[in-house]
């Protein structure tokens, strides 16, 4: 490929190699039995969408634009995670979602019977802090004392609320 022949600015997608890195995560998926989704954090080029729907069967959504990114684009419903969500935008950003993961348990008192409204079944989860975290630097790292991202040992419940079909932890290791 000749670059200096490419307009700047530009993104420059090599599709093949774009297509083995699919197809390496698509055989890690059968052989692990697991499903992997794509992370709009990571790769958010909706143009290439078509290509990932065939190896990869969902994605991850932290706004309401971005689930609509994915129902739209990825033509499948978002595994949703966000710190906070919005009374006036829940309602559609359910719509969107197929998995929606609460950052409290205030939150997912809040908000779970608007999943219930939904014309589609959403899984809900909550997301743990697992209060541990590689991370030196206490700006990048979501296990940090004090963090406010996810419920911590002190206040998580012997026994999941009803409606909690799930858990989610984030944490950052080298």
């Amino acid at each position: 490929m000749d670059y200096s022949k490419i307009p700047s600015p530009a993104f420059v997608l090599d599709e093949k190699l774009l297509r083995q890195n699919l197809e390496l995560i698509h055989r890690v998926q059968k052989e692990a039995d697991i499903e992997i989704i794509l992370a709009f954090k990571g790769f958010a080029m909706w143009s290439a969408f078509p290509l990932v729907r065939e190896y990869l069967n969902g994605a991850t959504a932290s706004s309401l634009n971005e689930a609509r990114l994915c129902f739209e684009e990825m033509k499948t419903r978002a595994h949703v995670y966000s710190p906070v969500y919005f009374e006036e935008e829940f309602e559609e950003l359910a719509s969107y979602a197929s998995h929606i993961v609460f950052n409290s348990l205030n939150q997912f008192q809040k908000f779970y019977g608007e999943t219930k409204k939904a014309d589609h079944p959403i899984s809900c989860g909550i997301r743990v802090n697992p209060e541990y975290s590689d991370v030196e630097t206490d700006l990048y790292n979501p296990s940090a004392a004090g963090s406010r991202l996810g419920v911590g040992s002190d206040e998580f419940p012997k026994k999941l609320p009803e409606g909690v079909e799930g858990i989610h932890f984030h944490a950052v290791s080298y």
